[in-house]
């Protein structure tokens, strides 16, 4: 059975005005195909649908019947089409933002306010990511934009990069009731260090600085924001990113201890897939070059 849904919505239009000529007016046809689409409609379904012989038109008990299942129809298909216009337009302006963990915290409060030149509100959906599975999270479209750090495969093809910011890792202390640091990186004794897993990226990036020194590892987690929890509570030196500490620097919640050497420079960038990104994608991307978050 080929059933077109024009036909139907021909014979609920009948069914309503109970006049072929003004059922063909108002589907925008001249009556003789109109009359040749019921037809059509009737032959599929092998029952006439319209009795002609009266005027006004009336529905045969085949037609009567009939016309419940096509309003259903019609009504489904019609609620089905509004969910995916809505859904596209979700898409469209809802852009999958992944950032790596330490990261995110500070990017929710640069990217609070986010506003672009479209017309349409673009919402931004940030989620934090495992630095490491950037690449998959790409490749799999689980997210329209990576930020993340310096990550030589996402600078080649496919992919797009664009700089965004920069940042140091600082060694940390908490203080004492003086305002002094409770540790000191030219200390003898062996420093409590706490340390980033050594197969995250802030611990690739740490090893060469902290090979040699006379710190002990007291506490191992690839998450920022856990260090950060023990060095505010006095429990070792850690490297913080400078975006994660800002506040606690300035209230001496936590100090900088050792000298320049020990801060290790890091950038971070915005990924993106080379393929052309839905229309608040592409926006998106664009505004982050005005962003110039440092």
């Amino acid at each position: 059975m080929n059933i077109e849904s024009k036909w139907l919505e021909d014979f609920l239009t009948l069914s309503h005005t109970k006049s072929f000529s003004q059922a063909a007016k108002l589907r925008h046809i001249t009556q003789p195909a109109f009359s040749r689409r019921i037809k059509a409609l009737e032959d599929a379904l092998g029952a006439a649908l319209i009795d002609r012989e009266n005027l006004p038109i009336t529905l045969t008990p085949s037609g009567k019947i009939f016309h419940i299942t096509a309003r259903n129809l019609v009504n489904q298909m019609n609620t089905s089409v509004s969910m995916l216009e809505e859904l596209s337009v979700q898409q469209n302006y809802s852009v999958k933002v992944a950032a790596a963990h330490s990261l995110a915290s500070f990017l929710t409060l640069q990217l609070a306010n986010f506003q672009t030149q479209d017309e349409r509100d673009i919402v931004l959906n940030l989620e934090a990511i495992d630095v490491d599975k950037a690449t998959e999270a790409l490749e799999q479209g689980e997210c329209d934009l990576l930020i993340a750090f310096d990550n030589e495969r996402l600078k080649l093809p496919p992919f797009s990069h664009q700089k965004i910011g920069n940042a140091k890792l600082l060694p940390v202390s908490a203080c004492d009731e003086q305002g002094k640091a409770l540790y000191n990186l030219e200390s003898a004794a062996p420093i409590p260090h706490l340390a980033y897993s050594l197969d995250s990226y802030m611990g690739r990036q740490l090893e060469p600085i902290i090979s040699g020194a006379k710190l002990k590892k007291v506490f191992v987690s690839s998450m920022t924001e856990l260090l950060k929890v023990h060095a505010v509570a006095g429990n070792g030196i850690a490297w913080l990113p400078d975006y994660v500490i800002s506040n606690e620097l300035k209230n001496n919640t936590l100090v900088v201890v050792g000298s320049e050497h020990h801060c290790v420079p890091i950038t971070y960038y915005a990924y993106r897939y080379h393929a052309a990104l839905h229309p608040g994608g592409e926006s998106v991307w664009n505004k982050l070059t005005e962003l110039n978050i440092s």
